[in-house]
């Protein structure tokens, strides 16, 4: 326990002070420093300007002057910033004023026809532990309410049967609650499925070792708007009841994030079609459906005529419009169970299922006359696609598949562009 190194004796009688100081370096030793006031004001004075681990006061002041009363305004003025303060008195009855010292925060109340060094040093290490530990207690207390009321999550907590017993912030906002107004709530008003896990109420050992567990709960606020969280929940047993803690956090936010950044690795961000990897991830699994189910599959590939005279002639910009109104008349000449993808510079890929011949000839000669149709201000001689078929027969790998419509889709290309082949 750490000793006093400074303390204040205020006491009306010199002799009362001495007898009190002798005392003091009996204890603690010559190099403690000790100063004395006469009144209530000088006191006052040195406590507002120095730094004391103790005070000493007498009751009676002289003059009238009381010094519990001037221990009172000292404690409410100062708060935690005035030193913990021992009352003296002379008076043997003291049980009504030892209370009322008490009850002021006053931490110790001697007579002094019972004082002795021990009795005093014994008095000065019970005050400044008890000082001590106030202190620490409040500042606990305010770094919880840091945490707690500032996190970012909702944080509540619950009684043994799920009832909320204090929520911060964070959990009220998100819920539309009023602050104050979630105390009393239980957990299945807020969440409908939140469960606790009442085997363990009997179960001491088991409630002291349960690990936290985090579930994806859906829930909903005061206005009836569904919120989709990231719900935490621990349990602590203090003095042998259970009481739970919950951490909420709404993850609608992070949800659509994923969303967006699963779109971005899927999608070809000029046409806003599904790119290469998208693609093969889909067709591998509508070429194995093929297998069960035994239809027909017609992978088309097909590329802009002359496209790298159209970025030369007209820059790329131009030509970036041209894919994206090629890639338009694609999505429009396309059914929806068709997968579309841009496959890469000015080629595109059809995966066509449950077509035969006739259907898949007919899909690629419409396209392809619809993009002839095509009008772009900068490019006057218009848009020809060739176009590359091959039937994916069962078995055949969708590699296979791709490369047997790219020779189909040269042949097109050999023959004078602007046309449909069909790899035989």
């Amino acid at each position: 326990m750490k000793q006093p190194q400074k303390i204040l004796v205020l006491d009306d009688d010199e002799n009362d002070y001495l007898l009190i100081e002798d005392m003091l370096r009996q204890t603690y030793g010559a190099d403690l420093s000790i100063d004395w006031a006469k009144g209530g004001s000088t006191a006052t004075g040195l406590i507002k300007s120095g730094s004391y681990d103790v005070c000493l006061v007498d009751h009676y002041l002289g003059d009238g002057i009381n010094g519990l009363q001037w221990a009172q305004s000292m404690i409410s003025s100062l708060k935690l910033e005035c030193p913990p303060l021992i009352m003296l008195t002379g008076v043997k009855p003291c049980e009504n004023l030892d209370l009322s010292a008490s009850e002021s925060g006053i931490a110790g109340f001697i007579v002094k026809s019972e004082l002795t060094a021990r009795h005093l040093e014994h008095s000065i290490r019970y005050a400044m532990q008890t000082r001590r530990m106030l202190r620490e207690s409040l500042h606990s207390e305010a770094r919880f309410h840091l945490f707690f009321d500032h996190a970012y999550e909702g944080i509540m907590l619950l009684d043994q049967h799920g009832k909320v017993l204090q929520a911060n912030r964070s959990a009220e906002l998100m819920f539309c609650y009023e602050k104050g107004t979630m105390q009393g709530l239980h957990m299945h008003q807020l969440i409908s499925k939140f469960s606790l896990d009442y085997d363990l109420l009997n179960n001491q050992v088991a409630a002291r070792e349960t690990p936290p567990t985090m579930e994806r709960m859906i829930g909903k606020d005061q206005r009836g708007n569904t919120l989709d969280l990231e719900v935490a929940t621990n349990m602590a047993m203090i003095n042998n009841v259970i009481f739970y803690s919950v951490s909420l956090i709404d993850i609608r936010h992070h949800l659509a994030l994923q969303e967006e950044l699963a779109a971005l690795a899927h999608i070809d961000p000029l046409t806003g079609l599904i790119n290469r990897r998208y693609f093969r991830m889909l067709a591998d699994q509508e070429f194995s459906r093929a297998a069960r189910t035994h239809h027909q599959l017609f992978m088309m590939m097909l590329d802009i005529d002359h496209f790298k005279l159209v970025n030369d002639a007209h820059g790329h910009d131009v030509g970036d419009q041209a894919l994206v109104a090629v890639a338009a008349v694609l999505k429009n000449g396309v059914r929806s169970m068709d997968i579309l993808a841009r496959w890469g510079g000015e080629e595109f890929l059809v995966l066509l299922p449950e077509t035969d011949l006739a259907g898949a000839t007919l899909i690629a000669e419409r396209i392809r006359q619809q993009v002839s149709q095509i009008k772009l201000p900068k490019i006057q001689e218009g848009l020809t696609i060739s176009i590359g078929m091959c039937e994916a027969k069962p078995g055949m790998e969708l590699k296979i598949s791709i490369s047997l419509a790219d020779q189909a889709l040269y042949q097109a290309k050999a023959s004078g562009r602007n046309r449909v082949v069909c790899h035989q």
